[in-house]
Order: C-alpha cells, then structure tokens, then sequence
C-alpha cells in the first residue's frame, strides 16, 4: 500500500517546530507547534488536543488539510508549500458573549503582520483580510461551550502567502490573492509566522485584559465593512441596510431600511456599496 502522505514541494524554505522556535519572541503562543504534513482540518486536530490537555497558546500547521473550512461551511484551500493554515489552542476566561472579540483580535494581528511587508490590508467584518478587495486571509473561531464560559476555544487562520495566480483553483482567481503577488517577493513562511504568533499574543493579551476597546480602535482604521451598504443572511433570513458601527464588543450594528438598528454576531456580510459622503463646501 502507498503512503497517502504528500511530499514536501521541492524548493520550499524549511518549516519545522525547531525553526519556528529558534526565532520566536512569545510567552506561550507556539509553545509547542506541531507541524503536520496533512490533517482532515487543523481546527479539528487542535480541538483534540486540547480534550487531551495541551496548554494553551499551542499550534498545530498543517501543509495539506483534506477538509479545511472557514465561515458558513465554505471550504479553504491549502497550497502546499505555499499557504499557512494553523489553529491555535486559547483557554481564556470570557463569558459567552465576548467571544467575538478574540476573533476581531486575530484580524488585527493579521493585518499588523502584514503591514510589515509595507502591504496595506483591509478588514471585513468580522473576519475577512483584503487586498484590494481579493480575499488573503479567513479566520475561523470555533469553541466549546460550558456553562456560560468559554473553554476551550479554537483559532483557525489560513493566510495565502507564496501563491502566484495560477495556484488558485479557477473558481477562486476572481476573488482571491496572495501577499506574494502583492509584494512581488517570495516571504519566508517561519519568519512570517513568528510574526504573526507575536502580535496575537499581544491582542490577545489585550483582550483578556480588558483592554478591547485598543484592539476595537485598530480594527475600526483598516475596516471596509462600516458606512457600507450590505446584505445580511442568517440561518432563517436575509436582510439589508448600512453597517453604522460596532459595538463595545464587537458585534456590527446595521441600521435596516426601515430604520431600526440590529445587532449582529454572526452571520454573512456581503457589502453592496459603499456610502457616498457628501462633500463640505
């Protein structure tokens, strides 16, 4: 019988839990990171590990995952050798309804990490990193619910790094991009990764310590999402309006066509157009 197993992609940097470790500046966040070839989902392996008792702030990477997904039950789609997709293990002590914050956080950790290329990122709520309007980065939270605190919960991010166009299936060429195309450089996925572990420890940080709003004010000065005209679709309904605002933890407040204003934390956000602003004279 065959080994099912891929093989590394010839000519691709090094990626391994003793590279990653050599130059990581965090306290806990990959500590440890398991680094896999292929998983049916990163965010389902880490889970286990964690019913296992594995500390919080430990990673699992994956090269190929058979069954990735983000947000509505959409697939994502691994490059090997190309991608990052990795689920971090977070035990904080939140109540429900802070949840969304966690995930707001890892946007912007995202967006720092890529600032760092001297790429400018956009954020679409929640969840979504834009380059000019093509789709980088998905984030997935996923969590198991006990009582009314959360524990644990899983953080999932894929980040398209090294693709060129052509590594995109053709259904997604349209819609999606790579920090590569953009920079018009290859990146160093360890170094990249050691970045990008840095900053969400320290919006997480942020966030188990109360200090949302800080994370909230980063979030607001890269969003495409507020002052858009949208369609909202939940599990049994859709509906439009203008995105006007978030509130102190997170969630997006839609003022509907007929005036009233509701609360979102889940659902799909799909922007119409943007709100034209009147110019002073």
């Amino acid at each position: 019988m065959k080994n099912s197993t891929p093989r590394p992609p010839k000519n691709t940097e090094p990626f391994s839990q003793e590279i990653i470790l050599r130059g990581l500046g965090t306290k806990t966040f990959g500590r440890p990171t398991l680094c896999l070839e292929s998983v049916s989902s990163t965010n389902d392996t880490a889970l286990l590990l964690a019913q296992e008792g594995a500390p919080e702030g430990a990673v699992v990477t994956a090269e190929v995952q058979t069954n990735g997904r983000g947000r509505q039950g959409r697939r994502w789609v691994v490059k090997q050798g190309k991608s990052l997709a990795f689920s971090i293990i977070l035990k904080p002590k939140l109540p429900l309804d802070e949840i969304s914050e966690i995930t707001l956080a890892a946007a912007v950790a995202v967006a720092w990490t890529l600032e760092a290329y001297r790429i400018h990122p956009k954020i679409k709520w929640p969840n979504d990193l834009l380059l000019e309007g093509k789709k980088v980065c998905g984030i997935l939270t996923e969590l198991g619910a006990k009582k009314d605190k959360i524990s644990p919960v899983i953080l999932g991010i894929g980040i398209n790094l090294n693709q060129v166009p052509g590594d995109f299936p053709k259904d997604l060429r349209e819609n999606a991009t790579s920090l590569r195309i953009f920079s018009r450089k290859k990146i160093n996925r360890a170094v990249f990764f050691q970045r990008l572990l840095l900053n969400l420890e320290d919006t997480y940080r942020k966030v188990t310590e109360r200090k949302f709003p800080k994370v909230l004010g980063e979030w607001k000065k890269r969003n495409v999402t507020l002052g858009s005209q949208v369609r909202v679709s939940q599990a049994h309904r859709d509906f439009y309006g203008q995105a006007v605002d978030l509130d102190e933890k997170g969630a997006l407040l839609i003022r509907t066509d007929v005036g009233v204003v509701e609360r979102i934390t889940s659902g799909d956000v799909e922007i119409l157009r943007l709100r034209k602003r009147k110019r002073r004279s």
